[in-house]
C-alpha cells in the first residue's frame, strides 16, 4: 500500500529503472490496518492481497512469526545489482536487511517519533521529561497520540529490569489524560491550533510545516527516557502472485532513488539511518540539539532480540495489550 499521491511516480520511475512493462497495481493504507489482514490471510490459507507489503519493523517480524512472508534466496546478491550503494559497498547488505528480518525485510525508511508541543499552549519548562510523566494530571487532555504501539513498545528493550504490567498502567494512565487518538498528522495539527498541548508525531513532519511556515507556534523536542526509530521495511508476501516483481520492487525501494521521490512528494519520509539529504541532515541536527536518547529495534543484538520476541505469542499478546492500553483498556 502507498499514500496515493506518490505512487504514479514511484512505478513509473520503477518501471524505468529496469525497462519494464509490466502492470504494476497500488493501494493506498495504513501498515497498521493491513497487516492484521495480511496475518489473517496467512492463518486461513488464503491469497495474499499484495504481492509487497510495506510496515514497521514490529509489524514485519509479527508478520515472519505468522508465517506470512518469503525469505527471498541470494538476497545478498541481488540487492548489490539493485542498489548502488550496496553495489558500490558504500553500504553493507546487513544494514538494508538487518538481522531478525534479514533476508525478509529490505529497509525503506527510519523516522525518529519526536514530541511536538505548542509554545502558546504550554511552556517548556512544563513538558514531560519521560514517557511516564504523561500520566501527571496536568497534561489531561493536552496530548493527542496515534493508536498503534510504536511509541511505546521499544521499552523492554530499554528499560532494565522491565515490568511488563506497570508499564501498561502508565499507558493507561496515558491514556486517561489524552484528548485524542488519531493519525500523527491530524493530531500535529490540533497541536498547530492550538487545541492540545502535545503530539507524539515524527520530527520530519514537524519540520515540513515549519519550513512551509516558520510562524508556527510549534516546537520539536524529545522525551529523555528515549525516543523511538521507526524503522520501515518492504517484504515478499507468502504466496505472492508475483514473487520477481515484487522482490525487485521491494529491493527497488531502498535505492536513493526511490528515497528521493518519497522525500521530493512526502517530505517528512527521513532516511535517519543511511540517508543524506537535507532533510535527513536536520532531523539529525534536532535530535543532537536536544541531546535525545534515540533507540531502534534495528540498532543492535539487545533490540534485536526484544524485536524478535514480538513474533513469539506472548510478544504478540504484548503488543495487542499496548494497544488497548492505548485506549484506556
Amino acid at each position: 500500500p502507498f499514500r496515493g499521491k506518490i505512487e504514479a511516480q514511484l512505478v513509473e520511475a520503477f518501471q524505468k529503472r529496469f525497462g519494464l512493462q509490466i502492470k504494476v497495481t497500488t493501494a493506498a493504507g495504513a501498515s497498521a490496518q493491513e497487516y492484521p489482514k495480511a496475518i489473517a490471510e496467512t492463518k486461513a490459507g488464503a491469497p495474499s492481497t499484495y504481492d509487497t507489503l510495506w510496515g514497521t519493523a514490529t509489524d514485519n517480524m509479527v508478520l515472519v512469526g505468522a508465517g506470512g512472508t518469503q525469505r527471498v534466496e541470494n538476497w545478498e546478491a541481488l540487492l548489490a545489482e539493485i542498489n548502488p550503494m550496496v553495489g558500490s559497498r558504500k553500504i553493507r547488505p546487513e544494514q538494508i536487511s538487518p538481522r531478525p528480518l534479514q533476508g525478509h525485510g529490505f529497509l525503506g525508511w527510519s523516522r525518529p517519533k519526536a514530541l511536538v508541543y505548542n509554545r502558546s499552549v504550554i511552556s517548556k519548562d512544563d513538558l514531560p521529561k519521560t514517557h511516564s510523566d504523561l500520566g501527571h494530571p496536568k497534561y489531561k487532555g493536552k496530548l493527542t497520540q496515534p493508536a498503534w504501539p510504536d511509541s511505546w513498545d521499544i521499552a523492554p528493550a530499554v528499560f532494565e529490569p522491565f515490568d511488563k504490567e506497570k508499564w501498561l498502567q502508565i499507558i493507561r494512565k496515558t491514556a486517561e489524560n489524552t484528548y485524542s487518538v488519531e493519525f500523527e498528522i491530524p493530531g500535529t495539527q490540533r497541536v498547530v491550533l492550538g487545541e492540545v498541548g502535545l503530539a507524539f508525531d515524527n520530527a520530519g513532519h514537524a519540520l515540513s510545516l515549519l519550513h512551509k511556515d516558520p510562524q508556527l507556534p510549534i516546537v520539536i523536542t524529545y522525551f529523555q527516557d528515549y525516543n523511538p526509530i521507526i524503522d520501515f521495511l518492504y517484504v515478499v508476501r507468502k504466496g505472492a502472485r508475483h514473487p520477481a516483481a515484487a522482490t525487485l520492487f521491494a529491493m527497488w525501494t531502498t535505492t536513493p532513488e526511490a528515497a528521493t521521490i518519497w522525500q521530493t512528494a512526502d517530505d517528512f519520509v527521513t532516511q535517519l539511518r543511511l540517508g543524506d539529504s537535507a532533510l535527513d541532515r536536520k532531523v539529525r541536527e534536532t535530535i543532537t540539539r536536544n541531546s535525545a536518547p534515540i533507540i531502534g529495534f534495528l540498532d543492535n543484538e539487545k533490540t534485536a532480540k526484544v524485536l524478535e520476541w514480538y513474533s513469539t505469542e506472548e510478544g504478540t499478546k504484548f503488543r495487542r495489550a499496548i494497544a488497548d492500553a492505548i485506549r484506556g483498556k
